[in-house]
């Protein structure tokens, strides 16, 4: 698959499951195979994350697949410090901070590969702003 655009987020936790599940929900029907959304527990904050065997149950449950093209569950990472994953060593490289909460980590990157926004789950609309952007 060679989606236009990517969503990278973490933390889908039984602690901090709302809006923005509800928000990844919506944006992965709506984008379908336009838009490829990676999702990366992490067990940095406040030890909320669940048990790695039991998170992709609770990731369906909020309407997600966890292995298809257009929506992947990865493994557990760190997304701060010298241990954080590649992945958001390249999305910080452009939008620098740590992570402080869960789902204070949602990243948009382009078809290029470039992280062209960073959001936290109360920036909703302007995530939504930035994806019709680059979506047709």
């Amino acid at each position: 698959m060679d989606p236009n655009t990517q969503i990278r987020s973490l933390g889908l936790t039984r602690e901090s499951h709302s809006c923005a599940d509800s928000f990844l929900s919506a944006v992965h029907a709506t984008y379908g195979s336009r838009l490829q959304i990676l999702l990366y527990p992490s067990d940095e904050f406040g030890g909320q994350e669940l048990p790695s065997e039991r998170v992709p149950a609770f990731v369906r449950a909020q309407g997600l697949p966890t292995d298809s093209d257009t929506c992947l569950l990865m493994a557990k990472v760190n997304v701060n410090g010298r241990s954080a994953d590649p992945a958001w060593q390249h999305a910080k490289a452009t939008f620098p901070g740590d992570i402080k909460w869960n789902f204070a980590g949602i990243f948009v990157f382009d078809a290029a590969g470039d992280c062209v926004g960073r959001f936290t789950s109360r920036d909703i609309d302007s995530v939504e702003k930035c994806l019709h952007g680059l979506l047709p």
